[in-house]
């Protein structure tokens, strides 16, 4: 698990690198000025995100094969220019997650629904004409669903509870109104499932993780 996870983080840190060169290269093409339009202000934005999420909690990871893909769709408003690089958005996301597996002693099939609800605020700082750093951190509602093929534990079990998130990245302006978005994101939200057999976990799980992915999104 510990391998994998170093893989995404140098493949994210490699995107970070190119993005940072993308950046570098169009500021090349000429001098940034005081006042005009020499930078791009944030606008607000909506955008669709997929990257590949790790669970942190070690029998999820047993169960459903460490993890899977996760889709984000998500929103930014800007609030306030703190500073003439420094923009502060409100930010919100809904994602979904889904991940079939096999409990750990019986090898019956299992099956994970997750749908984590988010809210915060995003500061954003601006590196060049089109690239953006930003940081966002809030509040996430978890909302868990699973379903059990089991006879030791309840076929249907749902859950919610309320986590946190920390996401940060790379926002890259394309044209007018297209934005590519390079991102890692870190959560925490612990459930609890109840059933009858140790088997299939019954204590507090940490449904958070790590993600690792990218996305596309529009500018107004």
């Amino acid at each position: 698990m510990m391998n994998t996870l170093c893989k995404f983080k140098t493949l994210f840190l490699s995107l970070v690198v190119i993005s940072s060169a993308l950046s570098a290269t169009q500021q090349s093409g000429g001098e940034l000025t005081q006042k005009g339009a020499s930078f791009c202000t944030p606008q607000p934005s909506v955008e669709l995100k997929a990257g590949y999420f790790f669970f942190l909690d070690s029998k999820l990871r047993k169960v459903y094969d460490k993890g899977g893909l996760d889709v984000q769709f998500c929103a930014s408003y800007p609030l306030w220019n703190l500073t003439r690089r420094w923009t502060l958005s409100a930010y919100g996301a809904v994602e979904y997650f889904y991940r079939s597996g096999k409990s750990m002693n019986e090898n019956q099939k299992t099956a994970l629904w997750s749908v984590p609800v988010s809210v915060g605020l995003k500061p954003a700082y601006r590196i060049g004409p089109n690239m953006y750093y930003y940081c966002a951190a809030g509040p996430r509602y978890f909302y868990v669903h699973q379903h059990n093929s089991s006879s030791y534990v309840p076929r249907n079990n749902s859950r919610n509870c309320l986590g946190l998130f920390v996401n940060t990245g790379f926002n890259y302006l394309v044209g007018e109104h297209f934005v590519i978005d390079v991102f890692g994101e870190y959560s925490y939200g612990k459930v609890r499932f109840h059933g009858g057999s140790s088997q299939v976990y019954t204590s507090n799980v940490q449904m958070g993780g790590f993600t690792f992915g990218g996305g596309l999104g529009y500018s107004f």
